[in-house]
C-alpha cells in the first residue's frame, strides 16, 4: 500500500465516513489528481480496506481498521525485549496464482519480513495474526505455512540481517529524511505554527504522515540485537512523531480538520 493511500485510511478511521470531493478537496491541494485520488480509492476498496455504501461515500472496515493497527505498531517494535525466536513463513503458490502470491508477498514485506530463501520469510518479530488475516483475504489457505522457533542452524547475525532487509539502502534513508527534516520540513511547520491557519497546518501533518507511514512500512524495526551501533531508525520516526504531534496540536479546535487529529 501507498503512503497516500495509507493516508487516506488513516483519515477513514477518525471519522464516520468521507465523500470522494471531501478527499479531491484535501489531496489536490498537495498536487494529486482527482484520477489518482478516485483510483487510490478504487484499489482501497477492491483489497476490502474501505466500504462504499452509498455511491461516492466511503467508510472504513474492520480490515482497514487492523492494517493500520499492525503498521502503526511497528515502531514500538524498537521498545520491545526480543526473546530471540523467529517466524517464519512459507509458500508455494501455483504460477496462475501470480496476483495473490505478490499481494501476499508484498503484504508481508511491509510487516517486516525479509526473505530469507525462495518463498521463505522471516521476522524477529510475532505478525502471526495479521499473516493468517492476510492469508485468508487473499484464498490462500493451504499454500502458506507459518511457524515460529530458533534457529539450529544458520543463525541470523546482524550481518545477514544487514543483507536480508537491505538495511545499506534503509540507512541512507533515514539520513536523508533527517537532513530534510532539520532543514526543510521544521522551518515550514514553525512558520505555519505561527500564523496559526488551520489549512496550512492540516496540509503539513498530512505531509508530515506520509513520511511517517512510508518510513514505517519500509522499517522491519529489527531489535537492537540485529541492528548496527548508531542506527538512526530510532529517532528519525521519534522526530517525525514529534512534528506530527505537534501540528495535530496546533490545529484550531474550531476548524474542520481538527476532526482528523
Amino acid at each position: 500500500m501507498l503512503s497516500v493511500e495509507k493516508t487516506m485510511l488513516f483519515l477513514l478511521s477518525r471519522v464516520d465516513r468521507m465523500n470522494v470531493q471531501q478527499f479531491v478537496e484535501i489531496y489536490e491541494l498537495r498536487g494529486y489528481t482527482s484520477t489518482y485520488i478516485r483510483n487510490s480509492l478504487s484499489r482501497l476498496k477492491k483489497e476490502g480496506y474501505i466500504a462504499s455504501p452509498v455511491r461516492s461515500l466511503y467508510c472504513i472496515t474492520s480490515a482497514g481498521r487492523a492494517y493500520i493497527k499492525s503498521i502503526n505498531s511497528k515502531p514500538a517494535r524498537y521498545e520491545q525485549q526480543w526473546d530471540h525466536t523467529w517466524d517464519v513463513v512459507m509458500l508455494e503458490v501455483p504460477e496462475q496464482e501470480r496476483r495473490k502470491r505478490d499481494a501476499f508477498r508484498t503484504a508481508i514485506l511491509q510487516l517486516g519480513y525479509g526473505l530469507l530463501y525462495n518463498s521463505v520469510y522471516i521476522s524477529p518479530w510475532n505478525y502471526r495474526q495479521e499473516v493468517t488475516d492476510s492469508v485468508a483475504s487473499l484464498q490462500l489457505t493451504g499454500n502458506v505455512s507459518i511457524l515460529r522457533g530458533e534457529f539450529a542452524e544458520g543463525t541470523i547475525t546482524p550481518a545477514k540481517a544487514w543483507d536480508i532487509w537491505q538495511l545499506d539502502k534503509l540507512e541512507a534513508l533515514y539520513l536523508d529524511k533527517s537532513a530534510w527534516i532539520s532543514r526543510e520540513f521544521i522551518p515550514l511547520a514553525d512558520k505555519a505554527i505561527r500564523t496559526g491557519e488551520a489549512l496550512p497546518l492540516f496540509l503539513l501533518f498530512l505531509q508530515i504522515g506520509e513520511e511517517m507511514s512510508g518510513l514505517i512500512m519500509a522499517d522491519p524495526s529489527l531489535p537492537d540485537e540485529l541492528l548496527p551501533a548508531g542506527w538512526p531508525g530510532k529517532a528519525v520516526i521519534a522526530e517525525l512523531q514529534t512534528q506530527w504531534r505537534r501540528l495535530a496540536a496546533a490545529i484550531p479546535r474550531d476548524s474542520f480538520y481538527a476532526e482528523f487529529t
